[in-house]
Order: structure tokens, then C-alpha cells, then sequence
């Protein structure tokens, strides 16, 4: 779930659906249709308004065609890219690029920027976008994700993870491509960094977003933050924060390691300095 989102924000969404349709065909490759419905539909609500809503691609060709029905019952407004000279290959990069500019100028209301796409060359876009304040949420598949732009985004979301949301003859294949393993890595990472020895759930979560903006416990199969850590008892010991509606998090890890490094000194044995001999003074 989005961290800051409310149904109050106004999203703008922009869709490379030439992208997105590459990666989703070898990211779910038992799927018929690997961008459904119920997916973008999930997609446009989770994060606020979804008040603008667009998908750039060649319309002609059958690949990208075919989801025109799925797109456009979703309130999706499609543009058709068109392509000549040497802007073939960037020419959707360059068409959305300019209409969220744009958007940046002629609405100021949007706080929330969605971008539908894998390829590095949007990253200026990001921290452009950024700069003006924007929380810019990137989504696409994990074949087709540029580090960098998971990088300068201010979350990053997985296509096949979305999809598992809303079927759940694909969360097994999906569930099995991430390890828990990671997760556990991540909140020991942002735990370091927590002025005290516990921490509130909002805030371990925004932390961990900023340390990885790929993270979603959803990755892992859980529906909320607060399930993820119910997994990781070994880990972690969630209490409710009685000043907030909140949780507070702590670690069990360093309890253990003082109460080892405790037993391990008790085990020293002490060292004993031998006494000078006498001297012996002869008359």
C-alpha cells in the first residue's frame, strides 16, 4: 500500500504501454492476457484521484492494439505514437516526457506522478519531477526495470506483483521470484538508522523505501506492512505504540547478541600476574 497516498491526491498516469506489454509477456508467460483488466483498474485507485490517464503506443500494430479495450474501460485515454526518422525508437519517451512536463505546469494540483515504464532514459524525467516536490511512483516488470530509474524513483512497482493482487492463479509464480531474505536485510538496515532502539512502523517503512523504493511487502505475498513483520519473528517484536494508532518495532537481533556477549565474558577467566621473586641479600 502507498505510504503518504490519500484519496484525496490527484494522480496523473502515464502508461508506455509498448514497454509494459513486452515485459509482462516474459515476466507472466502463462498468461493470456498479461495486462488485464482488474490489474490497471487496481493500478489507477491504489495510490489516490487518478484524474489524468494515459497510454502511449502504436495502436497499428496487434501487440500493443489489443489491449486497447482493457485500457479504454478503465478511463484510460490512448495516444498513438508515431514514428519516423531518427526519433523511432525514443519517440514514446519523448511524447510522454513532454505531456508530464506539461502536466507539471498547467496542474498543480497533482502531487502524485505515475509513470508506466522500465527504460532508464526516464530517469532525468523523475528527478525532474522531484525537484518540483512530485512523488513520482515508477512501475514496470523486474526483466524490463533499469536500476537506474528504480533508483531516483520515489517508490518502484513490480507489474508481475499488481497482477498477483487480483489473481490468484499467479501469486505462487510471482511470490516464488522474491525472497523473504531480502526483506529481513532491509529492516535490519533501516533499524541502524533509527535514533532509538524502536521505531514506529511509519517510519520503518518510509526508511526502507528510501533505502530500497523497489520494497512491497506485497512482493512477499502479504497484504500489509504489518502482516510482512509478523513473519519475521525471529527478527523483529511488534508492540502497539499506546501514544498512536501506530505500531512500534524493535529489534530482537542485538537483545541476543548482548545477553551471548555477556555469557561470552563471564567465561574469561581472569589473568593472575605472577608475584617478583625475593632477592636474597647475601651478608
Amino acid at each position: 500500500m502507498p505510504t503518504e497516498a490519500s484519496a484525496a491526491d490527484q494522480v496523473a498516469v502515464f502508461i508506455d504501454l509498448e514497454n509494459l506489454a513486452l515485459g509482462a509477456g516474459e515476466n507472466l508467460p502463462g498468461q493470456a492476457d498479461p495486462i488485464p483488466y482488474k490489474a490497471l483498474e487496481f493500478l489507477l485507485r491504489d495510490y489516490g484521484n487518478a484524474t489524468i490517464r494515459r497510454a502511449y503506443a502504436d495502436w497499428s500494430r496487434p501487440e500493443f492494439g489489443k489491449h486497447q479495450q482493457n485500457l479504454a474501460q478503465n478511463g484510460i485515454t490512448l495516444i498513438q505514437v508515431i514514428r519516423f526518422g531518427a526519433q523511432q525508437k525514443n519517440a514514446a519517451d519523448i511524447l510522454m516526457a513532454v505531456d508530464a512536463m506539461e502536466v507539471l505546469i498547467t496542474h498543480p494540483d497533482v502531487g502524485t506522478f505515475m509513470l508506466v515504464a522500465g527504460d532508464g532514459d526516464y530517469s532525468p524525467l523523475v528527478q525532474r519531477l522531484r525537484e518540483f516536490g512530485k512523488r513520482v511512483v515508477g512501475v514496470g516488470t523486474r526483466a524490463s526495470a533499469s536500476a537506474r530509474l528504480v533508483a531516483v524513483c520515489s517508490e518502484y512497482k513490480y507489474w508481475g506483483t499488481i497482477v498477483a493482487a487480483v489473481n490468484p492463479e499467479v501469486r505462487a509464480e510471482v511470490g516464488a521470484k522474491f525472497d523473504i531474505a531480502d526483506a529481513e536485510r532491509l529492516v535490519i538496515a533501516a533499524m541502524e538508522e533509527s535514533p532509538d532502539a524502536s521505531a514506529t512502523g511509519s517510519w520503518l517503512k518510509s526508511k526502507m523505501l528510501a533505502l530500497d523504493p523497489a520494497f512491497d511487502e506485497r512482493n512477499y505475498g502479504c497484504k500489509s506492512f504489518r502482516v510482512l513483520l509478523s513473519r519475521l519473528p525471529s527478527l523483529v517484536e511488534v508492540k502497539k505504540d499506546r501514544s498512536s494508532s501506530d505500531m512500534l518495532v524493535m529489534l530482537v537481533a542485538p537483545r541476543s547478541a548482548q545477553a551471548s556477549a555477556g555469557k561470552g565474558s563471564a567465561a574469561v577467566p581472569t589473568r593472575r600476574t605472577r608475584a617478583a621473586p625475593k632477592q636474597v641479600v647475601t651478608p
